[in-house]
């Protein structure tokens, strides 16, 4: 191994982004001085991308047991079964920093490692999802077309639907886009798989795609925070290169590959590469991994041991095979044409020995290496900053209702320019997609039976408050899977902030997670794993906090889960409580520039508002369902008359607060679509659940009619929510 003095690997490992209580505990643990490539790995493995030494403590208190969780954190994905013999492995991933520096490549391979997540547990992917922030959408349109072309190039080659996301456009976002990835597929729930071997004996086989550059030190690059764009221009060779054509192939032969042709444990390579998958294999399975990386086919020459251990090249798994039947194993992935090598041996060592050109240059302890970084204690302020309340004049309107209405459907434009590029229907598995139903509905395999995928969350929220803001997001996932008659049993999250070292954003994350477990404990829902992305920052300042809830639910019959499109004729019915609060909201963004209040959110009424809509749809009482989210009661309604074609006319008692009944957002709403006789019995059950069920008017027409307040054309309000009114065509 290559020899540093101690002030030598002291002033590397500073470089690399160790800590210095972080060196002197490997250093300690050890019992010698480093070698350079042995720093570089528990820089990678120490990483906040990959330890979660700033927040394991805090994610330890969320609630991960539940009936019908079959797997969970620690896993390569949450399981959950969903009845008939199936169950679901599902996962989110964020790939923020790599989307920054190279929105094409960034997104696609955040795609395609999400999938990997999934394959590695032995599920066949079904459904990608996606949730995106981006700042100025007139400015930063190279990031957002690349992001997108690279989530379609990526899903769609593979050939796995995309039913469904969410897009936000905020200025918080600038410098620093989200770009997170949910990934969900069908497993039977005895074909499991782990990274855990219970052999002795066993060879360490790599398959799938050469080893190149790209991506090397990738997750230590992800763990600090973005500088400039010209900066960031220099940190493209952190960002990896995917091939989803080799990534077909490589789905088919893994999903293909089983325990009867020798396979005794699986891992994805993704973050640190062969470095992660071996230290995490070796520590799980209480074994050594003897490797020798002259066996790592390489797509470049003259590359070093750092460069092959830690290149975070896509399309690559790692497979501990029966020493019995490597040779058949090889041949199994071949003849899908993929490559397989075999680069190592079990040892009883308990260590990780990697040698380069006939030299020993990695010797270390697996554990220390994969589960030993120690926590890390930022300061923390001893509360989140103090909550911004509504000027005194929010009670008095500031402007014409239908002139509000036109602004906040700006703010939320039509999305379906950015989700045309996928493909929605690949797998014959979806049966609601993007915009065409509070949240994916997709079918098990021949079965009537189904389940249904949301994704949540607002940071605008919070930002306002971060208790709260996720527990709104959460709210509004439990909501969205009611809405088509789905009851949540699982989430998976995406935890999305800036630097734990900064004790404001420090307690803003703890109270965010905080807010996650009581509402989690609330709802009786654990989560089954996901991810942690910080130093989410730019020289424009921190993101606001951004947890993104991946929910999970069982829907029991799709023919009955109604869509949200409205026709013409349907009785529209309130579920819900019509307040006049001044709850944070878009509308009072929009009219005061910044997010004032408190968010609203009462999850008893959102446990019973889903106990009754259930019920509901399971009677056959309703034929569209819509969730009220974000712009209000008034903005969500106008957003489903545009794009069902259709206009509305509605009544409210009189209020001199009507604005804030209508688009501030209220806990526990949702419109519904019906015909007169099952209004009636919607009123009924609504007493009988203790639910506010209120009527509003009809379905029809070409335009939004309030009573008191005018109408205004389906054509005008298109011109606000439409990117290209031109290219809608809006018909009854």
């Amino acid at each position: 191994m290559s020899a540093l003095d101690e002030e030598q690997a002291a002033r590397v490992a500073a470089t690399m982004g160790l800590l210095p209580r972080e060196y002197e505990v490997l250093r300690a643990e050890l019992g010698r001085t480093p070698s350079q490539p042995e720093l570089a790995v528990f820089s990678g493995m120490w990483s906040e991308h990959c330890s979660y030494k700033s927040t394991r403590h805090l994610l330890a208190k969320l609630p991960r047991e539940g009936a019908a969780v079959l797997a969970g954190p620690g896993s390569h994905a949450g399981v959950v079964d969903v009845g008939e013999g199936w169950a679901v492995a599902f996962k989110i991933e964020s790939h923020n920093h790599p989307s920054a520096v190279e929105p094409y490549q960034g997104a696609a391979t955040g795609v395609g490692g999400i999938l990997r997540d999934v394959i590695a547990q032995g599920a066949r992917p079904c459904a990608v999802m996606d949730f995106l922030c981006f700042g100025d959408r007139n400015t930063n349109r190279r990031i957002e077309h690349g992001v997108v072309a690279g989530i379609a190039g990526y899903g769609n080659a593979i050939g796995v639907p995309n039913v469904g996301g969410r897009t936000h456009y905020d200025r918080a976002y600038e410098g620093n886009p989200l770009v997170n990835a949910l990934a969900a597929g069908l497993i039977r729930p005895a074909e499991q798989r782990s990274a855990r071997c219970s052999e002795r004996e066993g060879v360490f086989l790599l398959v799938g795609a050469t080893t190149g550059r790209d991506g090397v030190l990738g997750a230590a690059f992800a763990s600090e925070a973005l500088g400039s764009s010209e900066e960031n221009v220099h940190r493209r060779s952190h960002v990896q290169v995917g091939d989803p054509f080799a990534g077909k192939l490589l789905l088919e032969s893994v999903l293909a590959y089983s325990e009867e042709l020798g396979m005794l444990a699986v891992q994805d390579l993704g973050a640190c590469g062969i470095a992660c998958a071996s230290f995490e294999m070796a520590a799980a399975s209480d074994v050594g991994i003897e490797l020798d990386l002259d066996a790592v086919p390489l797509r470049e020459p003259e590359m070093s041991a750092l460069e092959i251990f830690l290149s975070e090249s896509q399309e690559r798994f790692a497979f501990i095979v029966r020493p019995d039947c490597v040779d058949a194993a090889i041949r199994h992935f071949q003849s899908y044409g993929v490559g397989a090598a075999a680069i190592g041996v079990l040892s009883n060592s308990g260590r990780v020995r990697v040698r380069h050109r006939g030299q020993l240059c990695i010797d270390l302890p697996a554990k220390l290496v994969a589960g030993g970084a120690p926590a890390s204690h930022w300061p923390i302020a001893e509360q989140a900053p103090a909550k911004r309340p509504p000027p005194s004049d929010v009670g008095t309107p500031h402007e014409p209702i239908f002139t509000t209405l036109r602004a906040l459907l700006a703010r939320h434009c039509d999305l379906e320019p950015l989700y045309s590029h996928y493909d929605q229907t690949v797998g014959n598995r979806t049966v609601y997609g993007p915009g065409q139903a509070a949240c994916a509905v997709l079918r098990l395999p021949a079965s009537t039976r189904g389940f249904a995928l949301s994704l949540t969350g607002r940071g605008a929220l919070c930002d306002a408050d971060p208790y709260l803001g996720a527990q709104s997001a959460l709210a509004e996932a439990c909501r969205r899977l009611a809405c088509v008659g789905a009851d949540m049993v699982a989430i998976t999250d995406g935890l999305n902030f800036a630097s734990p070292r900064d004790p404001i954003e420090h307690r803003r994350l703890a109270e965010v997670i905080r807010g996650l477990g009581d509402g989690l404990r609330t709802l009786e829902v654990p989560v089954t794993g996901g991810n942690v992305s910080l130093y989410n920052e730019s020289p424009r300042g921190p993101i606001p906090p951004t947890p993104m809830i991946g929910g999970l639910g069982v829907v029991p019959d799709v023919r009955k889960a109604p869509p949200a499109r409205l026709r013409s004729g349907q009785r529209l019915i309130l579920v819900g409580a019509l307040r006049d609060t001044a709850t944070t909201s878009d509308y009072l963004i929009h009219r005061y520039g910044s997010a004032l209040g408190t968010p609203g959110c009462d999850l008893e009424a959102e446990k019973q508002l889903a106990n009754f809509l259930r019920t509901a749809i399971e009677k056959g009482l309703v034929l569209t369902a819509i969730a009220v989210a974000s712009g209000g009661l008034l903005t969500t309604l106008a957003r489903a008359c545009l794009r069902s074609g259709v206009g509305a006319s509605i009544t409210l008692a009189p209020h001199d607060r009507l604005h804030l009944q209508l688009f501030a957002e209220h806990p526990a709403q949702v419109l519904l679509g019906t015909t007169r006789e099952a209004a009636i019995a919607l009123d009924e059950l609504g007493a009988r659940y203790g639910v506010p069920v209120q009527g509003l008017g009809e379905i029809g027409g070409t335009t939004l009619q309030l009573e008191g307040q005018g109408a205004v054309a389906l054509s005008t309000l298109g011109g606000a929510y439409y990117a290209n009114p031109a290219e809608r065509q809006h018909a009854a």
